[in-house]
C-alpha cells in the first residue's frame, strides 16, 4: 500500500470512529435527557454537546492530539496539536508533515456552546505547533516552547502572548534576555510570584529536567537549577508530565522518555525558596488493594484546583508505551493520598490529550489519541467532568444554562444583571 492511500485509510477510519461515537453519544444523551428536567452530576464524565454552526466556516477544530488547552469560568482556549492523517499527500510530496500541524487558536464559548476560530494560518501564529507549554494567566495566554514536524527537528525557545478577547487579534513573541532554556518540546510551565518556571523537555534525544525562570517584569531569563544526576539524587529527565503547584513547592507528575514512564507514587518535588529537589511520598487509596497508586504514565492530563480541605489534583488517562489508560485519580496534596476515581471513567483510554478546570472544578478535556478496536484514533470531542462539589451559585448557573440554553442570545450584562443575575456569572457571556 502506498503512503498516500494508508494516509487515506487512516483518515477515513478516524472520521468513521468519531461519528459512530457521536451518534452513540447523541443516543445516550436523548435518553438521558429525555425528561428534560436538570440534575446535577458530579464526578461524572459527559461527552459536551455543542452547536454546529459558526460564521467562519468551520464548526469546531480537527481532531487532533499534542495540542494544549486552557480555560477560564467562559471560555477553552486549544493552540496548535498535530494530526497525520490531515494531509492529503503523494509520493513526493516533502512538505505534507508541516500540514499535519494546525497553526490555529480556537476557543470554545462554554455558555454559548460554540467554538470559534480566534487565529489561523493568516495570523502570525508560531511555526512549532506540538507539545507545547500553555497557561492563562488573567486575560493573557502564555505559550512557550513546542516543535514542528518531524518531531525535534525545529524546537522552540519562544515566549508568545496573546489576549484573546481583545482586538486586534494577535500573538507576539516576547523580547527576552539572560540565560535562556534550550529550545526543546514537551515541557511544563506554571506561574508563581511573578515568574514563568519551565521545566523539563527534550529536543528529541536528550530530556532534561532543569527548572528555568523568567521574570516577568524584567523578561530576563536565569537558569534556576541545573539536575546532575552524577552527584545529587536529583530526578531525571522527562518529557510530556504535568505539574502541580502550592504555596512553597511545584511537583512533576508523570512523564518519561521515548521507552520509559515514571512512577507517580514518589513525587519529585522542587522546593522553591530553598531551591532543591525532594521526594514527596504518597499515600494509597485504601479502598484498593496494593499498590493503591496510578501506575506510572506520560501524556496524562492534569488539573488542579482549591477546596476547603487543599489543593486537589486530578489526573486522568495516559500511557507507559505499552498500555494506554481511561482511569481517572485524585491527589490532595495535603494529605498526599490517592483517591481512584470509581464513578469517573473516560469512555476509552486517551492520552496526548490536554485538560483544564474552572475555577470552581470543572474539568474540561479535549482531544488526544483515544485507542479503540485496537486502533489509535485521533479525537475532537470534548469532556467535561465535575471534580467536586461546587457552591450551590455554580449548580444554579448550570442549571439556569439548563433551561435557558439561548440566554447569551437574549440579553446583554445589563439586562442579565436586571434579572438578578450576580455580575461573576453574567461576565461570563462573552459577547459575540
Amino acid at each position: 500500500m502506498t503512503t498516500a492511500a494508508a494516509m487515506r485509510l487512516r483518515n477515513l477510519r478516524e472520521v468513521v470512529e468519531l461519528s459512530a461515537e457521536e451518534m452513540s453519544s447523541d443516543a445516550s444523551t436523548a435518553v438521558a435527557d429525555s425528561d428534560q428536567v436538570f440534575c446535577f452530576r458530579p464526578y461524572e464524565v459527559k461527552r459536551v454537546k455543542y452547536k454546529s454552526y459558526t460564521k467562519n466556516g468551520r464548526s469546531r477544530p480537527f481532531a487532533r492530539s499534542g495540542h494544549r488547552i486552557v480555560c477560564d469560568d467562559a471560555a477553552i482556549y486549544c493552540f496548535g496539536g498535530f494530526n497525520p492523517n490531515m494531509a492529503v499527500v503523494t509520493e513526493d510530496d516533502d512538505d505534507a508533515g508541516s500540514r499535519c500541524l494546525f497553526q490555529e487558536l480556537w476557543k470554545y464559548d462554554i455558555v454559548r456552546k460554540e467554538w470559534s476560530l480566534v487565529m489561523g494560518p493568516n495570523h502570525v501564529l508560531p511555526q512549532e505547533l506540538a507539545s507545547n507549554a500553555m497557561i492563562l494567566l488573567g486575560e493573557t495566554l502564555i505559550v512557550f516552547g513546542g516543535t514542528g514536524f518531524p518531531f525535534g527537528v525545529n524546537c522552540s525557545n519562544r515566549v508568545y502572548v496573546c489576549q484573546p478577547e481583545k482586538k486586534p487579534k494577535e500573538m507576539t513573541e516576547v523580547e527576552v534576555k539572560g540565560d535562556l532554556p534550550p529550545a526543546q518540546y514537551g515541557q511544563a510551565i506554571v506561574y508563581h510570584d511573578g515568574h514563568l518556571y519551565t521545566i523539563g523537555g527534550t529536543e528529541g534525544f536528550d530530556y532534561t529536567c532543569d527548572i528555568y525562570r523568567l521574570n516577568i517584569s524584567s523578561k530576563t531569563w536565569e537558569c534556576a537549577y541545573a539536575c546532575r544526576q552524577d552527584i545529587r539524587d536529583d530526578p531525571p529527565g522527562r518529557y510530556r508530565h504535568e505539574i502541580a503547584i502550592d504555596d512553597e513547592r511545584i511537583y512533576i507528575i508523570g512523564g518519561g522518555t521515548s521507552d520509559s514512564a515514571f512512577s507517580l507514587a514518589s513525587i519529585p518535588t522542587y522546593h522553591i525558596r530553598e531551591n532543591v529537589w525532594s521526594y514527596t511520598a504518597t499515600k494509597p487509596d485504601p479502598n484498593l488493594p496494593l499498590p493503591g497508586v496510578p501506575t506510572a504514565r506520560k501524556c496524562h492530563s492534569c488539573v488542579q484546583y482549591k477546596t476547603d480541605q487543599g489543593t486537589e489534583i486530578v489526573v486522568a488517562g495516559g500511557y507507559d508505551g505499552r498500555t494506554y489508560y481511561g482511569d481517572i485519580w485524585k491527589l490532595n496534596l495535603s494529605s498526599l493520598q490517592w483517591q481512584l476515581m470509581q464513578k469517573s471513567v473516560l469512555p476509552h483510554p486517551l492520552f496526548f490529550h490536554d485538560a483544564a478546570c474552572s475555577s470552581a472544578g470543572c474539568m474540561y478535556i479535549f482531544g488526544g489519541i483515544k485507542f479503540s478496536s485496537n486502533n489509535n484514533v485521533r479525537t475532537n470531542i470534548v469532556y467535561k467532568m465535575w471534580t467536586t462539589i461546587p457552591k450551590l451559585s455554580e449548580i444554579c448557573w448550570e442549571a439556569l444554562q439548563h433551561y435557558v440554553p439561548d440566554m447569551a442570545n437574549r440579553s446583554t450584562l445589563p439586562g442579565l444583571l436586571s434579572v438578578g443575575i450576580p455580575l461573576k456569572f453574567a461576565k461570563r457571556v462573552h459577547e459575540q
